[in-house]
């Protein structure tokens, strides 16, 4: 069940001098600007299409394709603004190089993660749609995902995320519980970004790089194969784009 809203996302575009069709119809979406200059790196001719506070988005042609690249926010709320505006001004595939913490024992820091749906804890998607509302990725960002990591023969995992409003506040019995559950990770953006995809019909996944193992307490954004994930990640997105 999706609930009705009376600010519309024309309005939105409106409000910031975007056109329908802006942006290009392939979107990939990071969240730190230092991410996001990697993606931008690779795009032929880029321009920039949008500016506003810390967020921007440029597009250019990347392997034949009008692609936009976007810092996409850290944090829910955040996220929601950029894939809006991603969503109004032109994007119809949109994909999310990000990175996140391992709930399973068998999913280590430096694996990457393929989202096949995500259990809403953060506090924005409630805004958009009623708690029985399952997000899921889109099963055709989710294979494209899945052959281009099989392609450049990279560890990856598909699964279930959980997403969080608060930075390493999850207790014992909730990380358990997750666990239990086989939900594979846990991150701050996901939920909020496929479920905003998905009410704007969409198509929408995400590749992530695992930074941290949960079970265990083991933080490893300093960590070599974090840093070796990040640029797999990267070029899974890239990849990806050739099966579209």
């Amino acid at each position: 069940m999706l609930k009705e809203a009376h600010f519309t996302p024309q309005r939105m575009l409106s409000m910031l001098g975007l056109k329908a069709d802006s942006l290009g119809p392939y979107a990939l979406i990071p969240g730190p600007k230092d991410r996001s200059q990697l993606l931008l790196s690779m795009l032929d001719q880029p321009q920039k299409n949008f500016t506003f506070l810390d967020y921007e988005m440029h597009t250019g042609t990347l392997d034949g394709k009008r692609v936009t690249v976007g810092n996409g926010g850290r944090y829910a709320p955040d996220a929601a603004i950029t894939t809006e505006i991603l969503c109004g001004a032109g994007a119809q595939a949109l994909i999310r190089v990000g990175s996140c913490g391992s709930l399973q024992e068998h999913v280590k820091i430096g694996d990457l993660i393929i989202v096949t749906g995500a259990l809403r804890g953060e506090g924005t998607s409630p805004y958009y749609v009623a708690n029985n509302f399952s997000t899921l990725a889109h099963p055709e960002i989710v294979d494209a995902l899945k052959r281009a990591a099989e392609s450049l023969q990279v560890r990856f995992h598909l699964g279930w995320i959980f997403t969080t409003d608060a930075l390493f506040q999850e207790t014992p019995e909730l990380i358990a519980q997750l666990t239990q559950q086989n939900v594979s990770s846990i991150d701050m953006v996901t939920s909020a970004f496929l479920t905003i995809a998905q009410v704007r019909k969409k198509k929408a996944g995400a590749i992530l790089a695992v930074s941290d193992e949960c079970l265990h307490g083991k933080y490893g954004f300093r960590d070599p194969l974090f840093f070796a994930a990040e640029e797999k990640i990267i070029a899974v997105a890239r990849e990806a784009l050739k099966y579209f």
